[in-house]
């Protein structure tokens, strides 16, 4: 099972929460601050959510799951929550509020919860795609090495997120049926290509003033975001071995 090696990586991957540096807020231009911080305050609801997951995965009836794989989801989350209380002292750094509710996090919680555990899985896979390239826009264009330091923290370890639930989702395909896996993947591709398109539009319609700002355009996100996706071979078959190619292509080409 996968859980054994993602246990101890979560294990071993725990740590305080790490403040920014004092120097963040005089790094940012004042015209910025206010902008920057409403949009960081809604990815920081974001990574508040995941308790229902949580709560429910040590009695989950999904047969993906065992005792260490159950244990790593909940680490998982937990690490999701270090992420908000440390993006909450960022956003206290410049000099804005918590934000209580947003409608994108609402419509996020409702897609999670629609239909199980595997859907609610994907679109937090998703949310790890979104927040990779955010963060990681932010670091690079914002021009604050103090705000650089603490998102890309947040960014490496939801890219380590994201690699458990590419290995997470194959596990779950590798456990079907032999003759229903290749529909299955299928099905899993358009959930989420149909996750990512929704969350795409969100990232760029609520956070694409800060994004430009930082020097990000529109085909750059969406680039990045697939990228995150195809280096990670997520949700694609692996290509086959060198023996089995030769041997494929010996049954295949014509006999001269």
């Amino acid at each position: 099972m996968i859980g054994t090696t993602w246990l101890a990586y979560f294990e071993g991957n725990s740590r305080r929460d790490c403040a920014p540096a004092p120097s963040l807020c005089a790094e940012v231009p004042e015209p910025l601050r206010a902008v920057l911080a409403l949009s960081l305050g809604r990815f920081q609801l974001g990574e508040s959510a995941g308790g229902k997951i949580h709560e429910e995965m040590p009695t989950h009836p999904d047969q993906a799951l065992d005792a260490a794989t159950r244990r790593s989801v909940q680490l998982y989350i937990e690490e999701e929550w270090r992420h908000a209380r440390e993006l909450a002292l960022v956003i206290g750094a410049l000099g804005g509020r918590l934000q209580s509710a947003h409608w994108t996090n609402a419509a996020f919680t409702a897609c999670r919860r629609l239909l199980g555990l595997r859907t609610k899985m994907m679109t937090l896979a998703i949310a790890e795609v979104i927040g990779i390239v955010y963060y990681r826009a932010l670091a690079n264009g914002v021009g604050s090495p103090a705000l650089a330091e603490s998102l890309r923290r947040i960014a490496n370890e939801e890219s380590r997120h994201l690699d458990f639930q590419a290995a997470f989702f194959e596990h779950v395909v590798a456990r079907t049926p032999r003759g229903l896996r290749a529909v299955y993947r299928k099905l899993l591709q358009a959930l989420m290509f149909a996750i990512l398109t929704a969350a795409l539009l969100v990232l760029l319609l609520d956070h694409g003033r800060i994004l430009r700002r930082a020097g990000a355009s529109v085909s750059g996100v969406v680039s990045a975001s697939w990228q995150e996706l195809w280096r990670r071979r997520f949700l694609r078959p692996a290509p086959p071995a060198p023996a089995a190619r030769d041997l494929a292509r010996r049954f295949l080409e014509p006999v001269p």
